[in-house]
């Protein structure tokens, strides 16, 4: 710990303010740097303070077992029973403790961090990761996932990674203590302590050679003395890892033989206790091994023993003893090991696989058996792993191509997708494959990103491969390659011809759209000319397959795409629930994403913040770049639509510059900034950015967004006084109607007829367009159409018949935030004599997020439901709603609907 003040400082001040905020905190450094030692520090001062500590260590040997890291951090409150039973009892069949099917790692993540903040409410809780960098990937990714949502909680986070490891805490933005080296001054005085025998130009070398690493400064020495040279070069060119290796395994040669079979077996398998230990040297050497054979390494100080567990003093002994063995001793302790370790075929396994030297279809079927467990426990990664070793013992190509594939299905639902997935489908490039699986790789390589966006001749591929798959009676493959192309037209563009041949070649395999995935696949090519059509298949699925989550899913994707916006909200919340507990994270984000979408529209615009928000989070997480993009494009349209101008620009500029920008999102996004200039004012530069979305020879054309922006772009026309503009582009979108039923087309459509036309024809129109039953739906539009009518009367002099318009569209706008929308409301009320508020009480009292727990509040559902909709622990919810009740002057929560209820109608009863 000398030179090391400042950061002892750092750590004493983050362990005192567990108890009052949660954070994390991340030791980063090289082998040696004293990470350990930083850790041992805090972890006194922690229990001193009389914190709940828990601890996991990675352990090389362990990281291929699925949480094994998690079940040491855990198991003290796994047997808490007054801790809730149902995070319990996922992470007990996450642990393998119960046969119960854990569905996806963000289940197992969610559970973990709703039994941590539990145990915290209890007692403040400090969780400390040693060598997190070693954890198997599925703890990793729940350790991080817990360390990004620890605001308001009195449990912290403590971890230490090495430098050149991958983490989950890298790309997580956490807060990092980086170890230096220490300075000269106390390099020397550290140095001075340990190796006052050796010659002043050793000691000098010594420090040069370990630059102020402290590991390197205390095994140096030693390392100089057991060689007896105290000449000899350092090996100063080194890395300190594998200078400090050197260092170890000198001591190796004076260890006894059968104390080096005890160590190597250690180092194989680090999870082994004595008893197995001794079990697996006494195998390897044909004779019985007391625990006596350890003193030699623990009196070299390369272990140490507590009870009945051995560990070394540090990692890189481990890796010194097995680097310095023998091909063969390793084979023998490995293959020593799986026969010691056979009642545990988890562990089992992996020590047959390394010990095997060729093909081996038996150990092939225990490593699919144990990906498949796996897989039912949430660790995916661990399973992609298992997969690819058994491929390489399947003696035949057929076999070995079906184990790679499935690995690399598996692998395009982890973070870093992309670079794993490819890296297993490169390993299929020489294995002449079947029909079947050519298809299956065609359609990962589409999944993970490796084909360029702009490639229009691969989405051809993709369909080549879905119709010979359909030939082959593939028909899910078939289905999924369909749908992959037809996805790859709507985000990256794609002829209006090409869509066309591709809707009628879907078509012509299920002329009578009995299968509501071509209903699907046709929405997306042609939203607008298949529109009545497969609107009304959505209807039947509704109707005849209520129960059927195949084809509600497909009843629903139609309904989003062509803007059945209020049927998509109905659904999303109504699934809300059932898709948390699934706890699939990749189908989490988009599910989010959507429902964000739809809710703009309908206007839940808090709501749509909120799922945005974690939607961003998610696909961050992920490595999923178009899912968060497509998060950022949702902010951008409620903060334009909000007067935001600032951040909407901000947002803007981040989704138009980002690399992984696509045609459908770059049309998004001008979409909204185009709103946002109309906010915030300048009506030609919104009319400008919106009417490019309607020209087809404009990179921000999209075939489907145009439809859906007609409202604001006569909108944008009238304010900017060019409306006959705007009257051309209604012209043509007219025909259109006529081919769709849906509802938000229709409402553009009516909306932009009414403002746009001459003003003695305008009033049957709004009339009209008002009483469309379905507005009711539509609160942002209704509200607009209602300010458009009651401008449209006081202009012509009718003043006593527009307040009544002007009302109700300031009382629907305010609750909103529509500030734009809402000062033109007010003004007009005022032009016509009537009274108005300045502001309506209540928006500006709460922050979204209050607004949001607010309102679930007051619909019934507990602090522990709130937090699960909205991604954030019972505890933070009864937080903010502390905060809540006095500013709407209330003091219980039975009052929420009441004042919520008035709000809506802008304006707050008396407490």
């Amino acid at each position: 710990m000398r030179g090391r003040q400042a950061e002892q400082a750092r750590l004493a001040e983050f362990i005192t303010a567990v108890e009052h905020r949660g954070e994390a905190l991340v030791l980063r450094g090289e082998p040696g740097i004293g990470k350990t030692a930083l850790l041992d520090a805090a972890v006194q001062h922690a229990r001193g303070r009389g914190l709940t500590v828990l601890t996991a260590q990675g352990i090389p040997a362990e990281n291929r077992l699925p949480f094994g890291a998690l079940h040491q951090l855990l198991w003290p409150l796994l047997r808490d029973g007054k801790l809730p039973a149902a995070p319990r009892q996922i992470l007990k069949a996450a642990l393998g403790q119960t046969s119960t099917v854990v569905p996806d790692l963000y289940g197992v993540a969610f559970a973990a961090l709703d039994l941590l903040v539990e145990a915290a409410g209890l007692n403040p809780l400090l969780v400390v990761a040693e060598d997190a960098h070693w954890f198997d990937r599925p703890t990793a990714d729940v350790l991080g996932f817990v360390a990004r949502r620890l605001a308001g909680e009195p449990m912290s986070v403590l971890a230490a990674v090495r430098d050149g490891h991958d983490d989950p805490f890298t790309d997580a933005g956490l807060p990092e203590l980086r170890l230096e080296p220490l300075s000269s001054q106390a390099s020397r005085e550290l140095l001075e302590e340990q190796a006052r025998d050796l010659p002043l130009r050793t000691r000098t070398r010594i420090l040069e050679t370990a630059r102020g690493n402290p590991l390197a400064l205390l095994e140096l020495p030693a390392a100089v003395r057991q060689s007896g040279e105290v000449e000899r070069p350092l090996h100063a060119h080194l890395h300190t890892s594998a200078r400090l290796e050197r260092a170890f395994a000198a001591r190796l040669p004076d260890i006894p033989p059968a104390t080096r079979t005890v160590l190597l077996a250690l180092a194989a398998d680090g999870g082994c206790r004595l008893p197995e230990l001794l079990a697996t040297a006494a195998q390897i050497t044909g004779a019985p091994i007391a625990v006596q054979a350890l003193e030699p390494a623990i009196t070299a100080g390369l272990v140490t023993t507590n009870g009945s567990t051995a560990q070394f003093r540090h990692p890189l002994v481990a890796s010194a003893v097995y680097q310095n063995a023998s091909l063969t001793d390793r084979i023998a302790t490995h293959a020593a090991l799986a026969d010691v370790l056979a009642a545990e075929p988890n562990r089992a396994v992996w020590h047959r696989a390394a010990a095997a030297m060729g093909p081996d279809p038996q150990i092939a079927a225990d490593l699919r058996a144990f990906a498949d467990r796996a897989v039912q426990r949430g660790a995916v990664p661990v399973a992609v792993d298992a997969l690819e070793r058994a491929a390489t013992l399947t003696p035949t190509d057929t076999e070995r191509a079906g184990l790679l594939l499935h690995a690399a299905e598996l692998a395009c639902n982890l973070p870093g997708r992309k670079t794993k997935t490819g890296e297993i489908l490169d390993s299929t490039r020489l294995i002449d494959l079947g029909v079947r699986d050519r298809a299956r790789r065609a359609l990962l390589e589409e999944l993970a990103g490796l084909r360029p966006a702009d490639d229009p001749s691969f989405t051809r591929t993709l369909i080549d491969h879905a119709l010979a798959a359909h030939q082959a009676d593939e028909r899910d493959l078939s289905q999924s390659l369909l749908w992959a192309a037809a996805l790859r037209c709507w985000m990256h563009g794609s002829t209006t011809a090409f869509r066309s041949w591709f809707a009628a070649t879907v078509h012509g395999l299920d002329p009578r759209m009995d299968d509501g995935h071509t209903a699907l696949v046709l929405a997306c090519l042609q939203p607008i000319d298949r529109g009545r059509a497969v609107l009304e298949r959505a209807a039947r699925i509704r109707e005849q397959s209520p129960y059927d989550p195949v084809q509600m899913r497909h009843a629903l994707g139609i309904e989003g795409l062509l803007g059945e916006y209020p049927s998509v909200v109905a659904a999303m919340a109504a699934t809300a629930s059932h898709m948390r507990d699934q706890g699939c994270a990749m189908m989490h984000a988009r599910f989010l994403s959507v429902w964000a979408g739809a809710d703009i529209w309908v206007g839940h615009w808090d709501r749509a913040l909120d799922n945005s928000r974690e939607c961003e989070r998610l696909a961050t997480a992920l490595d999923e770049p178009v899912w968060r993009l497509m998060a950022l494009g949702h902010r951008i349209a409620v903060a334009a639509h909000r007067s935001q101008h600032d951040q909407a620009e901000a947002l803007g500029k981040e989704i138009l510059t980002d690399p992984h920008l696509t045609p459908y999102l770059r049309a998004v996004a001008h979409r909204a900034l185009g709103i946002n200039a109309l906010t915030a004012g300048h009506p030609d530069e919104a009319y400008d950015r919106l009417s490019r979305l309607f020209d087809p020879t404009d990179p921000v054309h999209h075939y489907c967004i145009e439809t859906f922006s007609i409202a604001e772009l006569a909108d944008a026309a009238r304010a900017a006084h060019r409306l006959p503009q705007a009257r051309t582009i209604l012209n043509r979108l007219e025909p259109l109607t006529a081919r769709t039923t849906a509802t938000a087309f229709h409402i553009s459509m009516n909306h932009a007829r009414a403002l746009l036309a001459l003003d003695d024809e305008a009033e049957p129109l709004l009339t009209s367009a008002l009483a469309d039953p379905g507005l009711a739906n539509w609160p942002y539009h209704q509200a607009r159409l209602h300010l458009a009518y009651g401008q449209h009367l006081r202009r012509t002099r009718r003043t006593t018949d527009a307040r009544p318009h002007l009302r109700r569209a300031l009382d629907l706008l305010d609750p909103l935030g529509a500030v734009y929308w809402a000062d033109q409301a007010r003004n007009e009320l005022r032009a016509t004599g009537a009274p108005s508020p300045d502001h309506a009480p209540g928006p500006d009292t709460l922050t979204p997020q209050e607004l949001r727990i607010a309102q679930l509040a007051a619909q019934g559902l507990t602090n522990r439901a709130i937090g699960q909709q909205l991604h954030m622990s019972h505890r933070t919810v009864g937080a903010h709603l502390y905060k809540i009740f006095p500013k709407l002057g209330i003091t219980a929560r039975i009052q929420l609907p009441r004042v919520l209820a008035h709000r809506q109608k802008g304006s707050l009863p008396p407490p």
